[in-house]
């Protein structure tokens, strides 16, 4: 990564950090996790040099996949959440197993069928751009804030 490119990073995070902590004393998750994905989809839209059309296209598909994932994501992480309670009694686990197993599934489904989408406007090149990205943009995001949650535990 080249000098210019840490800088760029280095801004985009405090920019992101600030959101977070505005966002985080008036408890809005969801505001905050908006304002942090547009600002990927814009990165991402500078990244992969998308026309008007095309970004308009990515935008609107990467929204509404975003969005799919988030539930299915949400449903896998109760349905998660019930079986570790019932481990103990094994009340409906064979259910609960299937359960997960079938939003894995789905989710699987989801992310071929968003690759698929996007392979109709996007070069191999630009779609290797885009998951390298993400995986860096989004390990980014969770180090900064695990940073951010141990400074604030400090100050408590």
């Amino acid at each position: 990564m080249t000098g210019k490119n840490t800088i760029l990073i280095k801004i985009f995070i405090a920019v992101c950090m600030l959101f977070y902590m505005d966002l985080f004393a008036q408890n809005k998750n969801d505001d905050f996790r908006e304002k942090v994905e547009n600002i990927k989809i814009e990165k991402l839209i500078t990244k992969l040099e998308l026309n008007d059309n095309d970004a308009a296209v990515f935008t609107d598909k990467y929204k509404s996949y975003s969005r799919e994932i988030r539930a299915l994501n949400q449903k896998r992480f109760k349905t998660y959440k019930l079986m570790v309670e019932n481990l103990e009694s094994g009340n409906g686990i064979d259910t609960l197993v299937n359960q997960v197993m079938e939003y894995e599934n789905e989710l699987n489904t989801k992310r071929q069928s968003f690759a698929d989408d996007l392979k109709t406007f996007l070069t191999p090149k630009q779609m290797a751009t885009m998951i390298v990205f993400e995986k860096k943009f989004n390990n980014e995001i969770r180090k900064l804030l695990k940073e951010f949650r141990r400074e604030n535990r400090k100050k408590e």
